[in-house]
């Protein structure tokens, strides 16, 4: 079986770690709050307590391991990697929209990407679209709201 491999920046392993930090801080909390809802009965579906309680266990659990295995497969990028110019993981650049507006990501593994914070898939249709180009190349992007051309503005 092929080993699972997730690609990192250093910021955003930070980010799961922290996360993975207070996540597992908050389980005996969580844990303590299912030990309580016991005392009002041990089936879920006349303790609504119980049920919050088991399911919020579940929830943290989860995600705790979650986070386990993608720290435990987490290879780092290099986020100078674009050195030469050439749009990588790990690239910041800066593109126009066909619209005239402006904006800057940085590419990254679908596993921290956050479009708010700038922050886009290599996997997502922009990303798959600029992946490889350099300054100044035009791409079309198959968005879900349909093509959307864009040009590189700048790499690094």
């Amino acid at each position: 079986m092929a080993r699972l491999t997730v690609r990192l920046t250093p910021e955003g392993r930070r980010e799961l770690e922290q996360e993975l930090a207070r996540l597992e801080a908050e389980l005996p909390v969580v844990s303590s709050r299912l030990g309580d809802a016991r005392a009002g009965g041990n089936d879920p579906a006349e303790n609504l307590d119980l049920r919050d309680a088991m399911d919020a266990l579940a929830l943290l659990e989860g995600r705790i391991g979650e986070l386990r295995a993608l720290l435990a497969a987490a290879e780092p990028i290099d986020e100078n990697s674009s050195r030469d110019g050439v749009i990588r993981l790990g690239a910041k650049v800066k593109l126009r929209h066909e619209d005239g507006e402006e904006a800057s990501y940085m590419l990254v593994s679908p596993a921290e990407a956050d479009p708010r914070r700038g922050r886009i898939s290599e996997e997502s249709p922009i990303g798959r679209a600029i992946v490889g180009k350099k300054k100044n190349e035009e791409v079309t992007a198959e968005t879900p709201n349909g093509p959307e051309r864009l040009v590189v503005l700048d790499v690094a």
